[in-house]
């Protein structure tokens, strides 16, 4: 599993001190959601189109402990199929297919409004429970 393109040092244990204090983090969750769609609606302005696939495949998602932002899927066939954006936003070398990294570029664009939210939940949710 690839490393996150942003890591809060701390959200383990603030995690963990809700978790303690009875709070089921649903607030956290609906959180990651909020910030990984918005990452993802500026990556859908940044991805490169030809049929429209690959940016209607661009999603968010937040779990309690996470947000992700993802493109794709791997289905081989049929109208609905977009096995190909690693190659486009990674790069393929030996098939002449250059990186155009767009989820990269919306997190960069995204990245200080990202974790200011972050901060300021993570803070509101701590000063109701604590």
């Amino acid at each position: 599993m690839p490393k996150p393109a942003i890591e809060i040092e701390g959200g383990r244990k603030a995690r963990r001190a809700l978790r303690e204090a009875g709070d089921d983090m649903t607030e956290l969750k609906a959180l990651h959601r909020s910030l990984a769609d918005d990452v993802a609606g500026t990556a859908k302005t940044k991805v490169p189109v030809r049929s429209g696939r690959l940016r209607n495949s661009i999603r968010g998602s937040g779990t309690k402990t996470a947000a992700r932002v993802r493109a794709g899927n791997n289905r081989k066939s049929g109208p609905t199929s977009v096995p190909y954006a690693a190659p486009i936003h990674f790069g393929w070398s030996s098939r002449g297919i250059k990186p155009q990294p767009f989820l990269y570029e919306a997190l960069d664009i995204r990245r200080q409004e990202v974790v200011d939210a972050y901060n300021s939940q993570i803070r509101q949710i701590l000063r109701r429970r604590f």
